[in-house]
């Protein structure tokens, strides 16, 4: 027979505790024995135990099919052949343990920084490029009406101007996808360019009126067809997004980037990678 270990026994018929003492009698069964002198005896399987684990400075208890109850003093004797004994046995030691603590902290603050630095714009890039042209039109026309609604006004400029800029756009930047260009007067969004992915550039009055001629302007062009070449206005709202973007590569679920990825979009500044890709382009 193992040695007897001290224990807290609730009999489950009043609530009061008894002094006991718990034993192995095979690998299947323990005995109880309890009461003023230990004078009363109890025999149960392992398989009428539930084991309720430990947590932190709190001790090992069972729960018995008969409304029993056995609290340990300390961590299960190494007789105790409850099935998930070990499991929980290194629980209670990893939460008593304030190394093994420290170690979890830092490996899930640096897991977290490392998600938000690589693995949301790693996934960003991911969702980006596979989500078909319909929901690229979707947002981005989304997008547009903001802008043109909320940010910008009717452009001013004069049509012969307009048609000119557009001429030697498609002539010299847009290559095999031209995009729409839409002039507006520039307003909130001021001296500016903005590419959406509905394959939409949006140029201000004021940007124009800046530029020294029309050279600085197709050079303007050309770095937003960079940005929609590599989707970056739909990589940069994604990131923005955070966490929901992982979400998304998960599920294969897009339902909720129709309310929210417009707004992030166009309110995302481009990383400095995504303006060295687009100067690059240009």
């Amino acid at each position: 027979m193992s040695q007897a270990v001290d224990i807290i026994f609730y009999d489950g018929i009043v609530s009061k505790p008894y002094r006991a003492q718990i034993s192995a009698q095979s690998e299947t069964e323990v005995l109880i024995r309890y009461g003023e002198q230990l004078e009363q005896q109890r025999h149960y399987q392992y398989t009428d135990m539930k084991l309720i684990g430990a947590l932190g400075q709190l001790h090992p208890v069972i729960e018995l099919d008969d409304d029993a109850r056995i609290e340990f003093h300390g961590a299960l004797p190494e007789w105790f052949n409850y099935s998930t004994k070990k499991i929980q046995h290194s629980i209670w030691k990893f939460e008593r343990s304030p190394n093994l603590i420290f170690f979890s902290l830092i490996f899930v603050i640096t897991f977290g920084i490392s998600l938000v630095k690589w693995g949301v714009p790693a996934t960003s890039h991911y969702v980006a490029f596979k989500l078909p042209e319909n929901s690229l039109k979707k947002l981005g026309d989304e997008a547009e009406n903001y802008v043109l609604n909320n940010w910008t006004a009717p452009s001013q400029l004069a049509q012969t101007q307009k048609d000119q800029i557009t001429k030697q756009y498609l002539n010299t930047v847009a290559e095999n996808k031209p995009a729409k260009l839409v002039f507006r007067k520039g307003n909130r969004l001021g001296a500016n360019a903005v590419a959406l992915p509905n394959n939409t550039i949006i140029i201000t009055d004021e940007l124009i009126q800046i530029a020294h001629n029309n050279q600085e302007i197709l050079g303007v062009l050309a770095h937003e067809q960079g940005h929609l070449v590599y989707r970056h206005s739909l990589q940069q709202g994604l990131t923005s997004l955070g966490l929901s973007v992982l979400y998304i590569a998960m599920t294969g679920d897009n339902s909720d980037l129709f309310t929210s990825l417009p707004a992030a979009m166009l309110g995302a500044n481009y990383s400095r990678k995504f303006e060295s890709e687009a100067d690059l382009y240009a």
